[in-house]
């Protein structure tokens, strides 16, 4: 097994749930994946194992911005008109609380976003999170208690929303 084949195996399955909490889509997030790990084989210099899962959320993090700047560069087509609406009572299984979350996790500013993913997620120390993303350990620890600030916003806006439906 080479050494790519063995970074592999251990990191992209966190490399992937970072891609799917910055870009909330599964088939996106297998996109980052992937052309994670060929920048990596085709551009990357011999990497240490130890900062190999840090160095793999950087690459990801910049395909996954590549990507948004290649997206608002291009027209978007109108949803289906003919797909049918959604089931209210499809929310209650566990795809649509995920569904959810990464809406919640998509309305955070990107580098809020990638810092909390980077922290509660992927448990990096602050060294590591501020590394990987440019900034300074001060500014990430105030991203990351700013996005946990607004995701709790979130969640009790939407427990009073639930609340007013079932009381009117």
């Amino acid at each position: 097994m080479n050494e790519i084949e063995t970074l592999y195996r251990q990191h992209a399955s966190a490399v992937f749930r970072f891609a799917l909490g910055l870009s909330g889509n599964r088939a996106a997030a297998e996109d980052i994946v992937s052309d994670t790990f060929v920048r990596l084989l085709t551009k990357a210099p011999r990497i240490e194992t130890r900062t190999a899962r840090a160095y793999l959320f950087i690459i990801a993090r910049h395909v996954f911005l590549n990507n948004l700047r290649r997206q608002s560069r291009e027209a978007s087509l109108d949803e289906d008109p003919s797909a049918p609406p959604e089931d209210p009572a499809a929310r209650i299984d566990g795809r649509a609380r995920l569904g959810t979350v990464l809406g919640a996790l998509r309305s955070l500013p990107e580098h809020e976003r990638a810092a909390l993913l980077l922290r509660v997620d992927h448990e990096l120390a602050y060294d590591d999170i501020a590394a990987a993303l440019g900034a300074k350990v001060g500014t990430v620890k105030v991203w990351v208690h700013r996005a946990r600030v607004r995701l709790a916003a979130l969640s009790h806006q939407e427990g009073d929303c639930h609340e007013t439906r079932r009381h009117p």
